[in-house]
């Protein structure tokens, strides 16, 4: 039998996250069950568990995926001779999560499972977590580009990047929730506002 490239693996990974998402935006997360999700895929079922145990795992590991394309961002951005204003970083995270998952109602859906499974809800602090401590590093930076002592800056940093979740969970929801919801015009003015 050929050897599988990481390419390969990754691609069919990805394939099978999109058929998922597309599953719990039409359905649901808790509707959506791993037969949904091989069906829509078109692929068998050893294809999908060769790759993920369980619905679980398979959001886990696309939330993380979509979180290593936003570190990716962060990456680029602190690599620049001169940090973005904060709501710029705000800005270019909420694009890439709607570019990435299209459906974000989908992630309100896993929070709200979160909320009686324990397995998700460590998902989804973990990942909290994760994102936390991304903003924390830019806004740490940012203060320090500004002239604040290193000290301080890591002080409010670590106050504001909670903030920084809060605006992002806030686009979230009412992207979700809210049919006249103009998220372009709520980036905009993250980015007006926090500057």
């Amino acid at each position: 039998m050929p050897k599988v490239s990481e390419e390969y693996r990754t691609a069919r990974r990805s394939e099978i996250a999109r058929a998922a998402l597309r599953c719990f935006a039409r359905k649901g997360f808790d509707a959506t069950s791993m037969a949904d999700i091989i069906a829509e895929s078109g692929l068998s079922v050893g294809a999908i568990y060769g790759h993920y145990k369980s619905k679980n795992e398979l959001i886990q590991l696309t939330v993380a995926e979509l979180l290593e394309g936003r570190f990716d961002d962060l990456s680029d951005v602190m690599s620049a001779e001169h940090l973005v204003p904060p709501g710029e970083l705000i800005g270019l995270f909420l694009r890439g999560v709607r570019s990435e998952i299209g459906d974000v109602g989908v992630l309100v859906q896993v929070w709200a499972a979160a909320v009686r499974d324990a397995e998700l809800r460590r998902m989804a602090s973990g990942i909290a977590a994760k994102i936390l401590g991304m903003f924390a590093r830019y806004l740490t930076a940012w203060h320090e580009q500004e002239g604040m002592p290193a000290a301080d800056a890591q002080e409010r940093a670590a106050r504001e990047s909670a903030i920084c979740i809060g605006i992002a969970q806030g686009y979230i929801v009412q992207t979700a929730i809210l049919d006249d919801f103009d998220g372009d015009a709520y980036i905009a003015s993250v980015e007006s506002v926090f500057r």
